[in-house]
């Protein structure tokens, strides 16, 4: 085993340690849930931990050898998603104790590829805007992001190599680059959102999180059946630097991690040139938040009418209007999200991938808020995929991590372009 503890290690190099006998899964748990103990009274990153369960199932998994691409590797679920053998509350106050008759689909597969379920992970209120528990490991002062709050957490704190969470607005992107980890967020429909609590059927995205974008391919092979490895680009990529319509938005520590990508990837041999998108992909991010709020205010009817006085008065003031808002409006946003990604498909076509802030800027100080998903929500309501990466740190010393994005469907090349660039902004 190298010196690094396992529960510090990525998921690919714990699985290697695994697979060639220098390790067994039980350590791994063992190590995860040390690590939960010694620092969860402060990050409370998880909603619920399982660690007899956890520790059984690594046991049995020793006992018949590594099976499929996870390789007793341990992995949290963000708690809006289903698992049949322990509670999931949805963040909410409605459902304390709340138990699923089954597991949601990623969580049978995941089990299915040799994966251990160590628990769930905190989320804000049904994966909407009201933060909840969770401090950003960093510096327990500041916000981790949300919605996916918990799951980001945890892997940046070395709690778990893995993690599942959603994104709707900026849920996953925003707190990988605010927590310093990889996120990633597939093309829509990829990973299957059955069995996850519902916010906006146009938007919800199954997404996750890790220490490296090679452990992405894990999680894919797992529920896509596609390869468990990411394919060696055969040259420098074609990369397209966008300031986007929202580039004043970003805080220079933002501006200053994008551009600084953009000259590593130079100095790496990437061909490297400017992007602009048309005027109209501004109107992408009012029309995020209308088809969420119209959406959202639907999915939580039965919340809204037998549990209201339940819900936080924050997620009520910004779903208020959501049954005001007309079918035509809806409509034009939905007919604004389909043309725009057409039209980022053709113009992203040259490249390998787009490359784009993750965020404003460092996690906020404070935890009433989880942070601006401007750099987020155009990306999601398009349904493209999304890999945030670890880069820089900004002035209060908190990461500040790069976005890159390829056209809809393209996510195989977008882990490609992730693994080269992590090398480079290594280098």
């Amino acid at each position: 085993m190298t010196d690094k503890h396992l529960n510090e290690m990525t998921a690919s190099q714990a699985a290697k340690e695994i697979t060639e006998g220098r390790a067994t899964s039980e350590e791994l748990v063992r190590a995860c849930l040390e690590k939960i103990d010694s620092r969860e009274s402060d990050v409370q990153a998880w909603a619920h931990v399982d660690g007899e369960r956890a520790i059984v199932e690594a046991r049995a998994i020793d006992a018949s050898g590594p099976k499929g691409p996870l390789y007793g590797l341990p992995v949290g679920f963000k708690d809006v998603i289903d698992t049949a053998d322990i509670p999931t509350a949805y963040g909410s106050k409605i459902y304390p104790g709340h138990q699923p008759d089954v597991d949601a689909p990623c969580v049978s597969l995941i089990r299915a590829a040799g994966g251990v379920v160590l628990g769930k992970t905190v989320t804000t209120e049904f994966a909407f805007v009201n933060p909840n528990k969770t401090r950003n490991p960093h510096n327990l002062d500041h916000t981790p992001g949300g919605s996916s709050s918990g799951s980001a957490a945890a892997v940046a704190d070395f709690m778990v190599p893995l993690t599942f969470g959603t994104q709707t607005g900026g849920s996953v992107i925003r707190p990988a680059s605010f927590c310093g980890v990889v996120g990633y967020k597939p093309s829509i429909g990829q990973f299957s959102y059955a069995g996850v609590k519902l916010l906006a059927r146009s938007l919800d995205t199954l997404g996750a999180f890790s220490r490296s974008a090679a452990d992405l391919a894990l999680l894919r092979a797992a529920l896509l059946g596609a390869p468990a490895y990411v394919e060696t680009l055969s040259g420098p990529p074609a990369i397209a630097f966008c300031r986007t319509p929202w580039w004043d938005r970003a805080d220079p520590s933002s501006q200053a991690s994008v551009q600084s990508a953009a000259d590593r990837f130079t100095s790496a041999c990437a061909n490297v040139s400017e992007l602009e998108l048309p005027a109209h992909f501004a109107g992408l991010e009012d029309a995020n938040h209308t088809i969420m709020i119209y959406e959202g205010r639907r999915s939580l009817a039965h919340e809204f009418a037998r549990h209201e006085g339940k819900l936080s008065e924050n997620l009520k003031s910004r779903m208020a209007h959501g049954l005001e808002i007309s079918f035509d409006d809806y409509r034009a946003a939905i007919e604004l999200a389909r043309a725009c990604q057409w039209e980022f498909d053709e113009l992203a076509a040259a490249y390998d991938a787009v490359l784009v802030p993750s965020a404003v800027g460092e996690a906020p100080q404070g935890l009433t808020s989880t942070g601006d998903a401007t750099f987020n929500r155009p990306w999601t309501t398009i349904g493209v995929p999304c890999v945030t990466l670890p880069n820089t740190t900004g002035r209060n010393g908190l990461p500040v991590g790069i976005q890159l994005v390829t056209p809809y469907g393209r996510d195989d090349r977008l882990l490609s372009v992730a693994v080269w660039a992590e090398d480079a902004l290594s280098g």
